[in-house]
């Protein structure tokens, strides 16, 4: 069985739980209570060198780590990943642009905010990030707004990629009233089937 090293409140690791919900694939869950270490271990390293979560390991022994590529190892040969090479190119562009941005802005509020608790101590890097955060959050609403998804008129990975740290923005004080095309998107990825939501116990 696939094992996906992971931790309850990851962003990123909830995007290979949805898409392995999606695909139906069951998994073995190595959840562990960040930060604390564990990851930086020999036999962690060993699995990816950064120490990071999360990590797939398959079948075979081989890993693979950062998340969207472990999205698009699943992906592959799926209807969540198109063949066509423009419209696979545009799921990457976006998937770029999560990492790049997404991911950036709206984790480090979230993070200080909703769950270290402790948004005065990091109040003019929170600042910063809320308003790249807002220019990052109309870019998607202002797409969504003649879309339904992202590429294609289609569900793939590039919403899923979107959707983790997007959708737990308002723990980051985000005020997501001001984006109801990125709000009626949330519910479409939610009504997905095999959906998982971040915390399922």
């Amino acid at each position: 069985m696939i094992k996906l090293y992971d931790s309850r409140l990851s962003g990123n690791a909830w995007k290979v739980r949805i898409l392995l919900g999606n695909l139906g694939i069951p998994l073995q869950r190595v959840t562990y209570a960040l930060p604390e270490g564990k990851t930086y271990t020999p036999e962690f390293l060993a699995k990816n060198p950064l120490g990071k979560i999360p990590v797939v390991e398959l079948d075979s022994g081989e890993t693979v780590f950062e998340s969207n590529a472990i999205l698009v190892y699943f992906g592959t040969n799926t209807p969540f990943l198109p063949e066509d090479k423009l419209a696979k190119s545009r799921v990457m562009q976006w998937m770029f642009f999560e990492q790049a941005e997404v991911m950036m802005n709206l984790a480090q509020p979230r993070f200080f905010i909703g769950i270290k608790k402790d948004k005065q101590a990091n109040l003019d890097l929170i600042k910063s990030r809320w308003e790249a955060g807002y220019k990052v959050l109309k870019i998607m609403d202002d797409h969504l707004a003649a879309n339904a998804f992202f590429v294609g008129g289609r569900y793939s990975i590039a919403d899923i990629s979107l959707y983790t740290y997007a959708s737990v923005a308002h723990e980051g004080e985000f005020e997501m009233q001001r984006f109801p095309n990125v709000l009626a998107w949330f519910e479409r990825v939610r009504n997905q089937p095999g959906y998982v939501p971040l915390l399922e116990d």
